[in-house]
């Protein structure tokens, strides 16, 4: 089985910044690090999972948080509709992190896609990108397709009933149901816009087309991008959509691994909803039983057990003929109710 790590730079550790940093803001920073994509650094896990994992509270979890990002160690995004994303910064900051009286006050959070939005401002100077005008690649999605493929990702945790359903796509904006088809819960028209396609393009394809038509050819450019064979990006994602290319070969076979294991998730999750069916039905009847018997006289009881380790055949009450035998006991709730006992 393959052996993963979470890399830490050493000038991070040596840095001014890093000795501020509390016993719980490290295990934060650890523990969202377990679980950033290796391409992006971005992570989603919920303050409930990064609590239980790293054995704090979610007011612990919440202070840590702030303070790395307030050190610089750590990005937040919180789009509208959405669970907060967290980036792993891992160099060291080139700044000294401002005291608690200096902190200037932050700007709302953006509204925009998660993926798409601009840097967000808790992210250190030095390490904010560029302002560009030209095409953004796809580099952001590319690990899906490399060597590695998508195994061996941290999976972002699964709550929601869209999440439930569907499995993401790793380092990419899109998801897959079970059923094979791509899901879109981002604005198309800025996601064709940051590939280059002119905005008033990106409109009108947007408009036109369906989400996942886009998401198709997308995926494509992705997978030649990252064979070396895309020459002309924007262009060959317009002639797509407008064309309605469909996914490749090569794609296609890795979304359906990729469905598969959603199938195998959703098939654990239905085990564990039956187990849980059946147990709770299961203390339904013992309430039902117990409330039976607690409602009727001692003589009574006796000569309902009596009664029923008569109809039950010899070897189950052999050893056992009470209460505490539960076939005893459900035949007891039987003859008192009236009526079989559906339970048994």
């Amino acid at each position: 089985m393959d052996s993963f790590f979470f890399r830490v730079e050493h000038d991070l550790v040596r840095s001014e910044s890093f000795k501020e940093l509390g016993g719980s803001a490290i295990k934060v920073y650890l523990v969202i690090g377990l679980y950033s994509d290796f391409g992006t650094g971005w992570a989603y896990p919920s303050i409930r999972t990064i609590a239980r994992q790293a054995g704090l509270s979610r007011q612990t979890v919440l202070a840590a948080i702030g303070d790395l990002a307030r050190l610089g160690f750590l990005a937040t995004s919180k789009a509208k509709g959405k669970s907060t994303a967290y980036k792993i910064i891992r160099q060291g900051p080139e700044r000294p992190a401002p005291k608690k009286a200096e902190r200037a006050v932050q700007k709302p959070a953006p509204t925009g896609p998660l993926f798409l939005e601009e840097e967000p401002e808790t992210v250190p100077a030095s390490l904010a990108p560029p302002s560009v005008t030209g095409p953004k690649p796809l580099d952001a999605l590319a690990h899906f397709f490399g060597p590695g493929g998508p195994e061996g990702r941290p999976k972002r945790e699964q709550e929601t009933r869209e999440d439930i359903a569907s499995i993401p796509i790793p380092g990419t904006p899109f998801r897959l149901s079970a059923e094979g088809r791509l899901l879109v819960a981002v604005d198309l028209q800025e996601l064709l816009t940051n590939q280059g396609i002119p905005r008033r393009l990106a409109e009108r394809l947007a408009a036109q087309k369906a989400p996942e038509d886009v998401a198709k050819v997308l995926l494509n450019a992705l997978y030649l991008q990252s064979q070396g064979k895309l020459q002309n990006g924007p262009g060959y994602i317009r002639a797509g959509i407008e064309d309605g290319y469909d996914l490749l070969p090569q794609v296609a076979n890795r979304l359906e691994s990729r469905r598969r294991e959603l199938e195998v998730q959703l098939r654990m999750l239905e085990t564990k909803r039956e187990k849980v069916r059946q147990d709770e039905a299961r203390d339904a009847e013992n309430a039902a039983i117990a409330l039976v018997i607690e409602s009727l006289r001692p003589d009574e009881i006796d000569e309902l057990i009596r009664r029923a380790v008569a109809l039950l055949p010899e070897p189950i009450v052999r050893r056992n003929p009470t209460l505490t035998n539960p076939f005893v006991r459900s035949k007891v709730y039987e003859l008192a109710a009236g009526e079989p006992f559906v339970g048994h």
